[in-house]
């Protein structure tokens, strides 16, 4: 009984969060607000920051989240639940948070091979997971085909789904800072 309430006090709040997460500054929701972020073609492997030059100790992932950020264009969660299931701005943001997650997902892997940071790993596979079930389903222009799913069928699928990425991703952003 007690682990049913947690579990609704958890939707509850993170319902909340991602309700007052959508409103820029000055109150803007979601849809009123222009993307943030460029669209980049570049590919992943290039955008890689580059840990401290040749130092004994690789950097953390705490200490390479803002460069992360910078190189992908990241400078907010990606929160998509608020516009249309079409909209090309909202793929552009989970693609670059999927893309982010799995060049950290990569570098901790190589830089810490004996297991340290695989809490960060698993929660950046996560959103690599997610990002990619909203790419396959065709949402927010996100697939190079057309999408096979009816587009009514899309109008609600497409904003659960991102809020699946959106809320992986927090959970990544989590894991990165507890370290």
């Amino acid at each position: 009984m007690l682990t049913r309430r947690f579990a609704l006090a958890l939707s509850a709040a993170a319902t909340t969060l991602l309700t007052l997460s959508a409103c820029g500054d000055d109150g803007q929701t979601a849809d009123d607000r222009k993307p943030t972020r460029a669209a980049s073609s570049a590919p992943a492997e290039s955008k890689q920051p580059s840990a401290a030059a040749s130092s004994a100790k690789p950097a953390t992932p705490a200490e390479l989240m803002p460069a992360y950020r910078i190189a992908y264009g990241m400078s907010s969660s990606p929160m998509c639940s608020h516009v249309a299931w079409d909209d090309p701005g909202c793929g552009e943001d989970l693609t670059a948070a999927g893309e982010l997650a799995g060049a950290m997902a990569e570098s901790v892997k190589r830089d810490f091979p004996d297991g340290q940071y695989t809490d960060v790993e698993d929660s950046a596979g996560q959103v690599v997971k997610a990002v990619n079930t909203v790419r396959k389903l065709g949402c927010y222009d996100m697939g190079s085909t057309p999408p096979k799913t009816d587009s009514a069928k899309l109008r609600e699928l497409c904003p659960s789904m991102s809020t699946i990425a959106s809320l992986a991703w927090l959970n990544f952003e989590t894991a990165v800072s507890d370290w």
